[in-house]
């Protein structure tokens, strides 16, 4: 129904009320509000606070916001002016149990600050859920999460994969195996902890090597590709009881702006977008049944060139979150999604700089979206009653949108249906106890048969790219002293315990390990580590290229003695020496010293050109996290990575390096 063709604003409010009266009359998964919320859910500061009316509830409903801090009481700084507030929510707060009760918000977004224990993770997700269905709503929770793998990880302790980019460099050796693998694990896991929607998969086509926010979060560079692994990870995720996302709609591929900081443009011509932006999207929708799919903050002018006033009073293309025509014409109506259209969190740059939270959430609502998810920050007690003001001065815009033909009542009616039919299929409750969750959540988390699926995948996923011929493998026979370049001493500790284990394995007494570790030392002990170098058989470096940023090109065209000289002027202005820098002066030093070098990277392989010709091999591991696990006797803890057990394996010939890289470096 086209808005020219509505009858007055007059007789739409008033349809409006009919459909919602009907609404909560009738729909199966809510119960028709009560009056009063039950006293035994209330604090008395809260008994005098007005109650939201039944439209308002149905607007918190379309909400999700995170709790990752909270504080009950906030100090002063010496000037005066209130403390941030960076308490971690690890046990419900009542105020905040309370705001669940009274405003039957929708979802709930925990983060790695949340999550400590199993046992603090289930009683916390249990709590949520108890306070939600005191609500009049009598609704649980979406309990929403990003544990993608990779570079997005939140719990502490669960099996954690190498992410969406290890698992494309197996797929022209195992096709979609691991990525359905994968995601069934951390389906189970999630689904033990209480967590029941997955901010998971990524499905962004990568194909601009300066995106600083997607990279190694893609499947990769073809669509064909990372629509078949995105449609086998919605379906690892669903039939193993979480909810799956695909983000971020119609695409982020391509950009060279992280929405956390600014507001990306997308130049894509229509063709380019259906062939390449859209078309995993569309093929999932197609070929599974994605309960939700994430928005972009992020501008399509080919698909949307309209415009909107922003805070400042300038006119900008509208962002896809906001675009009626990008969520509701195409999406909705067009691609036939029937699931949930999620935000992505309202309080990035790329909405929150240019919009106030009122309007951003109003826009992206009539826009077509269902859930808002991060609208609003709760830090303190007093944030508690703005968030009601909150939500009923966003009800009355949505009431002014209604009258003037800008929104059918109808629409937020099926989208509170929406998402209610996918909470009555993924949100319910566990049948038993809270102790028997614990007892059961801590056999199945991270047990072995997982653990050996993550090792799996990083031997199937690791790729080589090498400079000099035969540089691998190196023989175990004639290394008597290895020096590693670290970062840390975390990294030293994970890195040691896999060259040892090395050596175990064919039963030799491990080498002599020597260690530059940058953050321990000042840089001119870093500089005149020439000696350990000498020494030294082989040198094996480590760098995290999503930290360690791309060194000057002075790299490219110059020798050790001219990167010193970079090196030594900063340190004499005390600027800070970049990891980069020192590990492509280490990488040099070895070259002139003739010792062979390896240089194992963690993350993006799009950062790797400048140490690539000073390095004998590169190894790329797309896994950056390093672990403390119990030996079987549970009598000793070690440091261990699975990225790095493989690579010692392919350095010293126990295996090959089987990945193969699925994006183009240049």
């Amino acid at each position: 129904m086209k808005f020219s063709q509505m009858k007055s604003s007059k007789f739409f409010s008033i349809s409006f009320y009919f459909a919602t009266i009907c609404f909560f009359t009738l729909s199966a998964c809510y119960a028709l509000p009560n009056k009063n919320v039950p006293n035994n859910a209330m604090t008395e500061e809260f008994k005098s606070i007005k109650q939201l009316s039944d439209f308002e509830r149905l607007v918190a409903t379309k909400m999700a916001l995170d709790i990752r801090y909270f504080c009950a009481e906030v100090s002063s700084s010496k000037s005066g002016s209130p403390e941030q507030c960076v308490k971690p929510v690890t046990k419900l707060p009542q105020p905040l149990a309370d705001m669940i009760t009274v405003t039957g918000i929708g979802s709930v977004v925990l983060f790695a600050e949340n999550l400590v224990t199993t046992k603090q993770i289930i009683q916390l997700t249990h709590d949520l859920q108890q306070a939600a269905l005191q609500s009049p709503s009598k609704q649980p929770l979406i309990i929403s999460i990003d544990q993608e793998g990779g570079r997005v990880v939140r719990l502490p302790h669960a099996t954690s994969f190498a992410g969406n980019m290890a698992i494309g460099a197996t797929y022209e050796d195992h096709g979609v195996r691991f990525a359905a693998q994968t995601s069934m694990v951390i389906a189970k896991e999630l689904t033990a902890l209480g967590i029941n929607n997955n901010y998971a998969p990524v499905v962004d086509v990568n194909t601009n090597a300066a995106n600083p926010v997607i990279n190694t979060r893609s499947f990769g560079e073809d669509p064909q590709q990372v629509a078949q692994l995105g449609v086998a990870a919605v379906n690892g995720f669903q039939q193993n009881g979480v909810m799956a996302t695909l983000k971020h709609f119609p695409g982020h591929g391509d950009t060279h702006v992280d929405s956390h900081l600014g507001l990306p443009l997308v130049a894509h011509d229509l063709a380019t977008i259906n062939k390449q932006d859209l078309a995993p999207f569309l093929w999932a929708i197609n070929n599974s049944s994605p309960a939700m799919i994430m928005t972009a903050h992020i501008q399509y002018p080919a698909l949307d060139d309209s415009t909107v006033m922003n805070k400042a009073g300038e006119k900008i293309i509208r962002p896809a979150t906001m675009s009626r025509k990008i969520l509701t014409d195409l999406l909705r109506n067009k691609m036939a999604f029937d699931g949930i259209i999620a935000t992505d969190a309202l309080d990035m740059a790329g909405i929150a700089h240019y919009f106030d939270e009122v309007t951003a959430v109003v826009e992206t609502f009539v826009a077509g979206a269902d859930l808002a998810v991060m609208p609003f920050k709760v830090r303190k007690v007093a944030d508690i009653d703005k968030f009601y003001q909150f939500i009923k001065e966003v009800a009355q815009k949505l009431q002014q949108k209604i009258t003037n033909n800008e929104l059918l009542s109808a629409e937020l009616s099926q989208s509170i249906n929406r998402i209610n039919r996918y909470k009555a299929q993924y949100c319910q409750l566990a049948k038993i106890s809270v102790t028997k969750q614990i007892f059961l959540a801590e056999k199945l988390i991270a047990q072995p048969e997982h653990l050996a699926l993550e090792q799996s995948l990083a031997d199937s996923a690791v790729v080589q790219l090498t400079t000099t011929q035969n540089s691998l493998p190196i023989n175990i026979d004639e290394i008597n002293r290895i020096h590693l370049f670290v970062l840390n001493w975390q990294e030293f500790s994970a890195l040691k315990q896999s060259i040892i284990n090395q050596w175990q394995s064919v039963g030799k007494v491990a080498p002599e390990i020597s260690a530059t570790v940058v953050a321990a030392g000042d840089t001119q002990a870093q500089l005149q580590s020439g000696k350990k170098l000498a020494k030294a058989d082989l040198v094996i470096a480590t760098v995290d290229t999503k930290i360690a940023s791309a060194v000057s090109s002075v790299v490219d065209t110059g020798g050790a003695e001219d990167l010193l000289t970079q090196i030594t002027s900063m340190k004499n202005k005390q600027d800070n020496v970049s990891y980069g820098l020192l590990l492509s002066y280490q990488l040099q030093q070895a070259q002139q010293q003739q010792v062979p070098s390896v240089l194992i990277a963690k993350g993006s392989p799009y950062l790797l050109q400048p140490y690539i010709e000073f390095s004998g091999a590169v190894l790329v591991t797309f896994d950056d996290h390093i672990y403390q696990k119990m030996d079987e006797q549970h009598s000793k803890v070690s440091a261990y990575s699975s990225g790095y057990t493989t690579s010692m394996a392919i350095i010293f010939g126990k295996q090959k390096a089987l990945g193969k890289l699925p994006v183009s470096l240049k």
